[in-house]
């Protein structure tokens, strides 16, 4: 059956994995440290959404699991505490341990170290054991907690001549006691072959700065849009496997039109396949203009539905009213308080609007004071569509 080798998607790995050999070296990196039996640091990655962040660490996942390590991947969600994520990712990466295995086996003297049942985090039992979990209503937790269980783990790993990472997503959404925490933990047991690589959207350095002096420590890094030649082979590669090819014309316009963007690149080439027939079973193919402008008005279309009009969808109107001004004033770095003037507001009186954007992941700061768009062309829609957002209703704002 004809086939299509693009794959659009959050978290699908694309057929050329291209333009990410850095954070693919560092990954090596921490593999040739830990079994060496020497020290490596944390890692943060941050970028754009679409970007291929989650991508990567599922590439990491399978690189370690295939060494033996203990990993686990966990996208982390508003509001759920460190605990819960550690526990989730130690059960998930004991599922991945072949019986018998060293690091298995050190799993089982863990448990047992730790007085802990099992591990798992549907009932708590780990988090519970270990006292991860919140003292309090204020979020706080005990300072050595997840310094004991890092220790603990990493002698585990070290005995069985292997490491264990965490791979956490999306870890922006952490709070800023439980970020503290895991930067203290990863300090603690930091000649030990356990470890984090955490991704999130392009304010993350800042976040873990202001948690605390031990992100200094961390690899930080950039995951951004791919050069022009990592982009053609992003296209073209995929092609090739079935002897199809793009027409210059059309493998420039897309790259125009995708500047750079993972998604968008995929997006393309799936419809443009599509367009052409799905060639797969079809050698000397051309992807020629027409099917490029075929595909190009789906390909809007795909994404004002399935990107850009969901996250309208998720603001309040008056959370939609300030995305619709904040795009009237630009693509990036857009002042807070040129926001609030033109809404006719002061900057506290909107405080509330902007925080809850930030929180639902449709903006970031990176900088005191000013806002950009979480998602490559998103601003674009809203001015797109700017009468349609001002002709909704507004709430008033709290004070």
């Amino acid at each position: 059956m004809p086939t299509n080798p693009y794959t659009p998607g959050a978290g699908k790995r694309p057929r050329a994995l291209v333009g990410r050999g850095r954070q693919l070296v560092l990954i090596d990196h921490l593999i040739d440290q830990f079994e060496g039996g020497y020290s490596s640091e944390a890692m943060a990655w941050s970028g754009l959404r679409g970007m291929g962040k989650t991508v990567l660490l599922r590439e990491g996942l399978r690189r370690l699991q295939d060494r033996g390590w203990l990993v686990g991947y966990y996208e982390i969600r508003q509001g759920v505490d460190i605990g819960v994520t550690v526990a989730e990712v130690l059960n998930r990466g004991q599922q991945l341990l072949p019986p018998g295995k060293p690091m298995s086996r050190a799993m089982s003297w863990l448990r047992s170290a730790a007085a802990m049942p099992k591990v798992t985090a549907s009932h708590g039992d780990l988090a519970v054991e270990l006292g991860i979990r919140p003292r309090d209503g204020a979020g706080r937790i005990p300072v050595d907690a997840l310094d004991n269980l890092f220790l603990r783990l990493g002698a585990a790993a070290a005995s069985a001549g292997v490491g264990a990472v965490f791979l956490l997503d999306e870890l922006q959404l952490l709070r800023r006691a439980d970020l503290s925490a895991l930067l203290h933990a990863s300090e603690a047991a930091q000649d030990l072959p356990v470890t984090f690589i955490g991704a999130g959207l392009p304010n993350l350095p800042f976040l873990l700065a202001e948690a605390g002096s031990y992100s200094e420590r961390l690899a930080f890094d950039r995951v951004d849009r791919l050069s022009n030649r990592d982009a053609k082979d992003a296209l073209e590669l995929p092609a090739a496997e079935h002897g199809v090819m793009f027409a210059p014309e059309v493998l420039k316009a897309i790259l125009g039109r995708a500047d750079g963007y993972p998604y968008f690149l995929q997006l393309y080439g799936q419809e443009c396949w599509r367009a052409a027939g799905s060639p797969s079973d079809r050698p000397g193919t051309v992807i020629e203009r027409a099917h490029f402008f075929e595909a190009t008005a789906e390909v809007q279309r795909q994404l004002d539905v399935g990107i850009y009009a969901i996250r309208v969808e998720k603001a309040s109107p008056l959370e939609r009213r300030y995305l619709a001004t904040m795009a009237s004033l630009g693509d990036s770095e857009i002042p807070s308080g040129a926001v609030a003037r033109m809404m006719g507001r002061s900057v506290g009186a909107l405080s509330p609007q902007r925080e809850r954007l930030i929180e639902k992941g449709l903006v970031y700061s990176r900088a005191h004071g000013l806002l950009e768009f979480s998602v490559p062309g998103f601003s674009d829609y809203l001015r797109r569509n700017a009468d349609l957002l001002s002709s909704l209703g507004e709430e008033s704002p709290p004070g």
